[in-house]
């Protein structure tokens, strides 16, 4: 005695015979692409009939006859820092529009291995953001690259942001308050996004001979940056204002201000980037440069897209505001500790 036989998969084939219908219409009515092509009567008896059949697209066979996953993959360095919500967010929004799914994949994961084995076998292409030459070189597969906020090299597609025009509003802004000496407070990371603040901050300062610039590196973590700024604030002459790379490392001085008992925007001025939730919501809410984090995952992905299609693409630069709030006031006239 034999078993049941195994029902057979129903194919496209099935619903253009049932459906009296060649199975390119089948296609198109399925993968949605039938309005303006196909009358709606027919497309409505195709939709029916798959249905009734129980035809279930493959989308395995799918993606290998059009050469196309649908899936695009953005490495960002971490995923603590909400910035980057923001970039995945204005991804997702260009991606939608044309059926492409974003996964992202932050650096410093546990594991420190990607969501995929193979990575060429399963997405389309990456977008890399603030990320350093070296982790870059890694992600080159093959695939479509487009670089966020970073440049390592002139051969790479790129949306970046107009961090330099950024930091010169900031001490344009402080200078105009009569700050003499200023801090950058830097982040501690190999990437040309903060070499590129540390560069025009260094070059705006020689501009204004009368001004003292010094700088710090930190990490991101604001619990790091008040350990190491807590002697730097205890110090007689100490800086009157304070760049920060990032709002978290502003939240630092913030934090190693408090610890002495200094008020932000009197004693000392504080000045952000990335116009992050925590700079408007801070006490004293926070100067910062709004750094346009959605448009550039948005660019980006149309970018990816653009590559894709065999278009011509050249790179694109956002620009930025200097968003002033309470952290910033005229210098005080001594800072001698005590």
């Amino acid at each position: 005695m034999t078993g049941p036989e195994t029902p057979r998969t129903v194919t496209a084939t099935d619903v253009a015979r049932m459906a009296q219908v060649s199975q390119s219409t089948v296609s198109l009515v399925l993968n949605g692409k039938w309005k303006g092509r196909i009358r709606e009567e027919t497309a409505r008896r195709v939709m029916t009939t798959a249905s009734e059949l129980g035809y279930q697209i493959n989308q395995a066979a799918r993606s290998l006859r059009l050469g196309s996953t649908g899936t695009v993959l953005l490495v960002v360095p971490t995923l603590k820092n909400p910035a980057f919500s923001a970039v995945h967010a204005g991804a997702a929004r260009a991606g939608a529009t044309n059926d492409i799914g974003v996964v992202v994949f932050p650096l410093s994961a546990e594991d420190g291995c990607g969501p995929f084995p193979v990575p060429k076998q399963a997405i389309d292409g990456v977008l890399a953001c603030s990320m350093s030459a070296a982790d870059v070189a890694e992600l080159r597969t093959g695939l479509p690259l487009v670089m966020l906020d970073d440049a390592p090299n002139g051969h790479t597609p790129t949306v970046s942001m107009d961090l330099g025009g950024g930091m010169a509003h900031i001490l344009a802004h402080l200078t105009s308050l009569g700050h003499r000496r200023i801090m950058h407070v830097r982040a501690d990371r190999p990437t040309s996004t903060f070499a590129e603040r540390a560069h025009v901050f260094g070059q705006c300062a020689l501009s204004h001979p009368d001004i003292t610039a010094s700088h710090v590196s930190c990490s991101l973590d604001p619990r790091t940056v008040r350990d190491r700024l807590v002697a730097v604030l205890a110090s007689p002459g100490r800086p009157t204002a304070f760049v920060c790379d990032d709002d978290n490392i502003a939240m630092g001085v913030y934090y190693a201000a408090n610890t002495l008992d200094l008020t932000v925007g009197e004693a000392l001025s504080v000045v952000g980037f990335n116009d992050l939730p925590v700079a408007s919501l801070s006490s004293p809410s926070l100067t910062t440069v709004r750094l346009p984090l959605n448009g550039l995952g948005f660019h980006g992905m149309q970018m990816l897209m653009d590559i894709h299609n065999g278009e011509t693409v050249e790179d694109v630069t956002l620009g930025t505001e200097l968003v002033i709030r309470q952290s910033t006031g005229p210098a005080p006239l001594s800072t001698d500790a005590g």
